[in-house]
């Protein structure tokens, strides 16, 4: 096992490459069905960006957005879907694509880096894991600005290791990637600068990078991430908008993140061990958190990964001092554990960054396996088991996510809500009434984002005030059956349409009810 025939290492990476792609684009778009209100709202920005250069509110390609008004969002997801949308329209394909291209190419360049560091063969084990790993196919199929942010940072750490050990001018291309992943979400205001400083240090230290080197990396990556640091300053000192002629870096006057960071929560000690809980839960594969994020049973590893991971950590660890491929990993696990420790209410969401150190954990302890039980003539026939139990894992967890599971996470999605929304579009009704129940009770905003999204509806006319007499976001409690209105009604809002004055056409959890006088 210390050496692999050529052509079975050929064959074994283009089946890695196929399975990878063919998971990742199956039914790409459908499933899941619906739309999540995070991506929803990233692509009717990206739709404003694309027709008129702002986002929904008007505002002029600004490097951070305004989101729900009350919680900012990144706008790198954004500004990457202004393309497919220019191509394909608006729609949940061109919204999710961006995010299944940068995943695919994620696993390219994970290749690349295990290869660069651990040779070919360690490379082709970690390839073949995370191609069938369940938290990678999952994030890779929908879209949420924050699953940016393992890609941009697998891809600056990459090009640094390769600076390092190849050309300089790799150094400086990692800069790029680290900057460009501020954009991509918020917590990377504290985890990229931590991550850079103790890489900074150690490269220093082990005289891998000189003073000089280092201050044009600085610069380069100051170059391009100042604005998203100055937009963290201005809303932390609230200080003014500051427009320039190619961007704008707003001030949110009614949103403030700063909760979301353990030294501003009013209980942090509590916040502080209910986070290492969780983190811990995490790592050991036994969290359960929302349905977009994993599948129960299964775990963003797959439950039985966990002995595998914790051997490859330790070889890693072990390996800190010889190798700066292990060294950096070892930061940028470390960087992520304190990320968990730090982002209040911590998830998988939130500490997404520390699964590809996870992922070439759990790669490393796989081989390592197979070469130990290859040593022993006795034991050889133990080194089918591994691929087999993780084949039958695969299968089992590709056959749950396209059937019981793509049930359960297109009503997540609010599948239904959507298919209502939809059947009105391109209504010429006086008034429209929408339920406010689309995720959950009273949750108007995220009716309104949702709104916007499957009816299409260009950003002049919803910054116009008659939009806003037109949409409203509430059932009214007794509809007027003479009124010109079309409404979006939940299944208990139906109470309120007596079927002999209203026609209703049901799809699933909501209808559409319009009046019977409008069909005269």
């Amino acid at each position: 096992m210390k050496k692999v025939n050529k052509n079975f290492y050929i064959l074994l990476l283009i089946e890695a490459i196929v399975i990878a792609v063919f998971v990742r684009i199956y039914q790409f778009g459908m499933i899941p069905g619906g739309m999540n209100q995070d991506g929803a709202m990233a692509a009717v920005d990206a739709k404003a960006l694309a027709d008129y250069g702002t986002d929904r509110f008007g505002m002029r390609w600004p490097v951070h957005l305004t989101a729900w008004g009350f919680g900012q969002m990144s706008a790198l997801l954004s500004y990457l879907m202004i393309v497919p949308i220019k191509l394909f329209g608006l729609s949940v394909f061109s919204a999710r694509l961006p995010m299944l291209l940068v995943s695919l190419a994620s696993l390219v360049i994970l290749y690349f880096f295990a290869r660069d560091f651990a040779g070919k063969n360690t490379a082709l084990a970690v390839l073949l894991f995370a191609a069938i790993n369940p938290w990678h196919i999952m994030q890779s199929r929908w879209a949420i600005d924050c699953n940016l942010f393992p890609h941009f940072l697998l891809a600056g750490v990459f090009c640094l290791h390769r600076g390092i050990s190849r050309k300089k001018s790799w150094l400086y291309l990692s800069m790029v990637f680290f900057a460009l992943s501020m954009y991509c979400y918020g917590i990377s205001i504290y985890t990229v600068p931590l991550f850079l400083l103790a890489a900074c240090i150690l490269l220093l230290q082990r005289r891998k990078v000189t003073f000089l080197q280092v201050l044009g990396c600085v610069g380069i990556y100051l170059l391009i991430a100042w604005p998203f640091l100055a937009c963290m300053i201005i809303n932390a000192f609230q200080l003014s908008t500051i427009e320039t002629p190619f961007f704008t870096i707003p001030y949110f006057p009614y949103s403030m993140r700063s909760n979301d960071i353990l030294f501003f929560s009013p209980q942090p000690l509590a916040q502080l061990q209910q986070n290492a809980v969780a983190l811990l839960k995490i790592l050991s594969q036994v969290y359960s958190g929302p349905r977009w994020n994993e599948i129960r049973g299964f775990g963003t590893l797959y439950l039985f990964s966990v002995p595998f991971m914790l051997l490859g950590m330790g070889i890693i660890f072990r390996r800190y001092r010889k190798s700066i491929g292990a060294a950096l990993i070892v930061l940028w696990f470390l960087t992520g554990a304190a990320a968990g420790l730090i982002t209040a209410n911590v998830n998988i969401n939130r500490i997404n960054i520390i699964f590809y150190p996870m992922i070439l954990f759990t790669g490393i302890g796989i081989w390592a396996t197979m070469r130990f039980l290859g040593q022993k003539k006795v034991w050889k026939v133990l080194r089918l088991v591994i691929p087999l139990v993780y084949c039958a894992a695969f299968c089992l967890f590709v056959s749950t996510y396209f059937t019981t599971y793509a049930e359960q996470a297109a009503d997540d999605f609010m599948e239904d809500f959507g298919k209502a929304v939809t059947e009105i579009k391109g209504t010429e009704a006086e008034k429209i009434y929408i339920s406010a129940d689309a995720q959950y009770k009273g949750y108007g905003h995220v009716s309104e984002i949702l709104t916007l999204f499957y009816m299409d509806i260009d950003s002049k006319e919803y910054q116009n005030p008659e939009f806003h007499q037109r949409f409203t976001f509430q059932i009214p409690f007794n509809p007027n059956p003479e009124e010109d209105a079309v409404y979006v009604a939940a299944a208990d809002d139906l109470m309120r349409f007596p079927p002999e004055r209203y026609t209703i056409e049901n799809y699933g959890k909501f209808s559409v009810v319009v009046p019977r006088f409008a069909e005269d």
